[in-house]
């Protein structure tokens, strides 16, 4: 997930991305974690702060189960991801850090600056069939033409194509956030007993 107005970038991985998404997607599971729960993510409360419309969401690679944590790291060495709080995934699972600890965490992270050879690599990543991401790319609402969606207007017996989730959301004037939840839980009740929205297959 990046920040497209800080730049900063968070790198994470799921055996259940159906789940994942719906839990990032949820302002009333950030709001528990970071205020009931007191939890330091940074990717939370960036969130909270910035808007999902802040933000872009890519699919850097599919995997295997077993292989899901060794290509998570991966990613986190290639890039460096400012909002990735441990330094390997899985490293630290259960494990509390004190106050302090935690506050030495984020200074770091935050204030880390990309090194020249840290931005060769990710440019080269970005380049070509040898880079694992190759085709595999998916960047959410960002208006690319994979990723537009079909609106049925039940009401008005129409049917509408738009570019992206944000055209959609700004044209129906419905939140951008309600329509992702209906396409990831593929619902099928209408939205509002008038709605119905499917993925557009440009393919």
């Amino acid at each position: 997930m990046k920040n497209n107005i800080s730049g900063k970038s968070y790198v994470g991985s799921s055996v259940n991305i159906y789940i994942r998404f719906l839990q990032y997607f949820n302002t009333n599971h950030l709001i528990k974690k970071t205020q009931i729960e007191k939890s330091i993510s940074l990717i939370y409360n960036s969130l909270l702060k910035y808007g999902y419309s802040s933000f872009t969401l890519e699919i850097l690679e599919y995997c295997t189960r077993e292989n899901c944590i060794e290509r998570e790291n991966y990613y986190i060495k290639l890039l460096n991801p400012e909002y990735n709080i441990l330094p390997a995934a899985g490293s630290s699972l259960g494990y509390i850090h004190s106050g302090e600890s935690r506050a030495k965490i984020v200074a770091s992270r935050l204030g880390k600056k990309h090194s020249l050879e840290i931005k060769a690599k990710i440019s080269a990543a970005m380049q070509g069939k040898n880079n694992p991401m190759f085709g595999k790319i998916r960047a959410i609402g960002a208006g690319k033409p994979s990723q537009s969606i079909i609106v049925i207007d039940l009401e008005k017996k129409t049917e509408t194509i738009y570019n992206s989730l944000n055209e959609a959301a700004t044209a129906l004037g419905i939140r951008r956030t309600a329509i992702s939840t209906y396409l990831y839980r593929n619902q099928q009740k209408p939205f509002k007993e008038r709605f119905i929205f499917k993925w557009h297959n440009n393919s």
